[in-house]
């Protein structure tokens, strides 16, 4: 599993080969190969990497249950330090949500994890992708908020387990419901509940900000033979390089 999705060989599988156990597996190997690294490294280098290990430390943390818990959440939140970073991957919504503490406010990040099919499918060679998406400052008079803090945790938490309702798509694939409007399972899911809907909400008690941005090749594909979903890169992978180029740019 680490090896097809990190490396991606020619030769894919053609089911989805997902599962908790497999992505436990990933982050667990990539925070080990974080922390064997920094014994590498020389001051002031080793000082900035003490972030990054944090962070790959906290997700991999988060990665231990299938589903967010708000107790973790809030723990990991609350405990934010200048310069420390937390990031999450909403599964049932294609999306990551990730903070970033600094001095005075935290910036709100989130994008989109998985590019729909008819993006891959339909992409010469690599896509090409801006991250982060929407930006929200919050003062830390607000995020240091206790009900904030359990709110911000629960919706987190609601939102990684409950897809609420899927893109209605016209579907192609199965001739008794050509034309109809279908939830179809195989396509990514939408983002708008984070992207926009969270997005909404936080700039309420913030405001927008800009950040660097940063452009990304995705090298995925969409390969199916005869199975109930695709196989698609790992979400997860490309989250944990997404996260260490913004975080060390």
């Amino acid at each position: 599993y680490k090896i097809t999705h990190v490396f991606c060989p020619l030769q894919l599988p053609d089911v989805d080969d997902h599962s908790h156990t497999n992505d436990l597996a990933l982050s667990e190997a990539i925070c080990d190969l974080a922390f064997e690294f920094s014994g590498h490294l020389h001051n002031p280098a080793k000082a900035h990497w003490e972030y990054v290990k944090k962070l790959l430390q906290n997700l991999y943390e988060a990665m231990h249950v299938q589903q967010l818990e708000e107790t973790l959440v809030v723990s990991q939140l609350e405990s934010m330090a200048a310069g420390d970073v937390v990031t999450y991957l909403i599964h049932a919504h294609n999306a990551t949500v990730v903070f970033r503490r600094g001095a005075g406010e935290t910036i709100t990040e989130s994008f989109e994890v998985s590019p729909t099919v008819v993006a891959v499918m339909g992409a010469c060679s690599k896509l090409v992708c801006l991250y982060p998406g929407p930006v929200i400052a919050i003062p830390d008079v607000v995020f240091d908020d206790t009900v904030f803090c359990l709110e911000l945790a629960h919706f987190l938490c609601e939102m990684d387990k409950d897809s609420l309702d899927a893109v209605p798509t016209s579907c192609k694939y199965s001739l008794p419901t050509v034309g109809s409007m279908v939830l179809e399972m195989r396509d990514t899911m939408h983002l708008w509940y984070i992207t926009e809907l969270l997005t909404g909400i936080l700039q309420a008690v913030g405001r927008p900000a800009k950040v660097q941005q940063i452009n990304k090749h995705i090298g995925d594909d969409v390969v199916w033979c005869d199975a109930c979903l695709p196989w698609h890169r790992s979400l997860l992978w490309l989250v944990i390089r997404v996260i260490l180029q913004t975080t060390l740019a």
